[in-house]
């Protein structure tokens, strides 16, 4: 299946992001979807490497670091087809697991055809046990508040409608929310068990409290949103 896109956003990740094309073109093959790499002001060499993927892909580069998830929205804004996949570029995330949310997609009822998530459920889970356990921690609150469905947000690897996601008023750090966010908008959220992997290069850019305590402050601006959403919706 070629109709869709592939969005990876990028901070510093030059280590691994050569690797991961080529296995994204190994994965698919003559089948090879459009990617798009986002570049977010990243300060390592990228810069200086990209013309090695350049003939493969579309890279587009802010001039400063915004964020992961304005790469996000500045990738999906420029995406060719509808059906957009977004995959961290880190490498954790296998390549292959896209298949798998790809026959979800496939096989979905026609009534949620045109309003459904698909979301990656990260099973054996490669992240240190500080960080297994602020995520199921964090998981389980946004879970009790949001009632979002989703069994794992912090995974990256998840399937959508550019025109579902391009309908929602943008905010910063609204990646981490999506499922609540698309949920509120009457799409039907799926969980799809896919293999997580270790790093092969380069440190996370996230820690405790650049996750943790801003997520829950995130975490309240949200359920605001979408209690305001649900009643306009009456």
């Amino acid at each position: 299946m070629k109709n869709f896109s592939i969005i990876i956003p990028i901070f510093n990740e030059s280590e691994s992001i050569f690797e991961l094309i080529d296995e994204i073109i190994l994965v698919f093959g003559k089948n090879l979807p459009e990617i798009i790499i986002v570049d977010d002001g990243s300060t390592d060499n990228f810069i200086k490497k990209k013309d090695k993927i350049e003939n493969k892909t579309l890279i587009f580069s802010h001039k400063n670091n915004l964020g992961k998830c304005k790469a996000m929205y500045t990738g999906i804004q420029k995406a060719n087809n509808e059906l957009i996949c977004i995959i961290d570029g880190d490498g954790q995330n296998p390549p292959y697991e896209i298949k798998k949310l790809l026959e979800c997609w496939k096989n979905l009822d026609l009534n949620y055809k045109k309003k459904f998530l698909i979301c990656g459920h990260r099973i054996n889970r490669q992240d240190n046990f500080k960080k297994r356990i602020s995520s199921k921690i964090a998981n389980s609150i946004r879970r009790f508040i949001l009632n979002d469905d989703c069994n794992d947000t912090a995974c990256a690897l998840k399937l959508f409608l550019k025109s579902n996601y391009l309908g929602i008023n943008y905010f910063r750090n609204m990646h981490r929310f999506l499922p609540a966010v698309f949920k509120a908008k009457g799409c039907k959220i799926f969980n799809v068990l896919v293999n997580d992997r270790p790093r092969s290069a380069g440190k996370s850019k996230y820690n405790f409290n650049n996750r943790f305590w801003i997520g829950i402050i995130d975490l309240i601006k949200v359920w605001k949103l979408i209690t305001k959403e649900k009643k306009n919706g009456k």
